[in-house]
């Protein structure tokens, strides 16, 4: 069970002390167990509100961070104490990058105006001093930083090993610090003006990734990297809504149906998903009816067979009914002027006579039987190559169909 470290650090450390005699071995056992007992404390991060209105993560970088190490926190001669204070949040006990120390690092930046215009190299004229005044003496506002997220321990400890006599070995000094790769959330309240809001935040990044925050900059301490914006799950639910409505507005006006179906895809429980639908449902038909136009347009209306083909198809299709119905006028009117009927099979002579007239007659599954037994007789009539070539001449199953020819050959015995 994990304690308020700055708790121990501050408090527990300096009980059971034995006061009146410092340099007693049990001092130095019970300072090393407590600074065990800290290092290897492994509190639960609790996700708070995130304060402001922009936001940004970074992890710190090898060596770590020192916070806070101007405090006093030492007991004289007591070896293997760490000598250095630190900042820990009161509430939490968790390290705390103050926003007074945020808002100081970033503002003597704005001392070296050519160096901030490094950072801002597509506005070479923008005025520092105003925008450093816009920033910190005007409306926006530097949050304290807390703990995000950290590895295997949140804290660690180091050593510090001065020189005081250059012919002796150094003792070394220990101290703890923010380890590596302890990610923080660092919140401000910004004010669009000479910079946006975005721009200020990535401003801010690339300083503090460059000059660091805390004690021993110069030596690599309070370095950060691997910048992230961060989003409330509020601002996360203003942004999705956008994109949302920017990909609706993007799907409708692109009449693209593939667009529209990623759009169902990604957001099934839209409130714009009748429109969507609506809208797949209108292309589909517009489609549809180019398809059938298309088809008609293509159609040899000559053919009766065709004209069936086409009937047979769209007969169930709302779509083609104006289409079907120009077709049954002109089947009435070749059924008018045409002297061939199915009858007129009785009369054939060869396969030739029998092709004639299957492509001039419309035929139903009821003439099947009929037609069978003409063909029947004529095919046993003939002999030689009128009888071998018979079906290929006759094309029954181009104007009837393939398995119905198969069948009356299948019966036959011809090939």
């Amino acid at each position: 069970m994990s304690s308020n470290i700055g708790w121990l650090f501050y408090k527990n450390y300096f009980q059971d002390i034995d006061y009146s005699n410092l340099q007693d071995e049990n001092n130095k056992k019970m300072i090393d167990k407590k600074i065990d007992n800290i290092l290897h404390q492994n509190p639960k991060i609790q996700q708070d509100e995130a304060l402001g209105n922009t936001h940004f993560e970074a992890k710190t970088t090898y060596p770590g961070l020192l916070l806070g190490s101007g405090y006093l926190h030492e007991l004289p001669d007591i070896e293997g104490q760490a000598i250095l204070g630190f900042d820990f949040d009161y509430t939490t006990g968790l390290p705390i990058i103050r926003g007074s120390s945020i808002k100081g690092v970033l503002r003597s930046a704005f001392k070296h105006k050519e160096y901030i215009l490094e950072f801002l190299k597509d506005k070479p004229n923008l005025d520092i001093e105003a925008l450093e005044s816009e920033i910190f003496d005007n409306n926006d506002v530097f949050f304290d930083a807390v703990v995000e997220k950290y590895g295997t321990n949140i804290l660690s400890d180091d050593y510090l090993a001065p020189h005081g006599e250059p012919t002796k070995n150094p003792i070394p000094l220990r101290f703890i610090k923010v380890s590596p790769n302890v990610k923080f959330r660092f919140d401000f309240i910004l004010s669009d003006g000479i910079l946006t809001k975005q721009e200020k935040s990535e401003l801010f990044q690339n300083i503090l990734a460059d000059l660091g925050i805390g004690a021993k900059t110069n030596v690599g301490y309070g370095k950060f990297e691997d910048f992230r914006k961060y989003q409330t799950e509020e601002e996360k639910a203003v942004a999705q809504k956008e994109q949302e409505n920017i990909l609706y507005k993007d799907a409708i006006e692109s009449n693209n149906l593939e667009k529209l179906e990623d759009f169902k895809r990604v957001y099934p429980n839209s409130n714009y998903i009748y429109k969507i639908n609506e809208k797949i449902k209108n292309i589909k038909l517009k489609e549809k009816q180019k398809d059938i136009k298309q088809a008609f347009d293509n159609l040899d209306k000559t053919n009766s067979k065709h004209r069936k083909s086409f009937i047979d198809k769209y007969k169930y299709e709302p779509l083609a009914n104006k289409y079907i119905e120009q077709l049954k006028n002109l089947n009435k009117q070749s059924n008018n002027t045409s002297q061939v009927s199915i009858k007129d099979l009785e009369n054939a002579k060869n396969a030739k006579a029998i092709k004639n007239i299957l492509e001039k007659v419309d035929v139903s599954q009821d003439d099947y039987s009929y037609i069978e037994e003409i063909v029947t007789k004529l095919y046993q009539s003939l002999k030689g190559k009128q009888k071998k070539n018979f079906f290929k001449e006759a094309q029954i199953g181009r104007f009837i169909n393939k398995d119905y020819e198969t069948q009356i050959k299948s019966k036959l015995g011809a090939k």
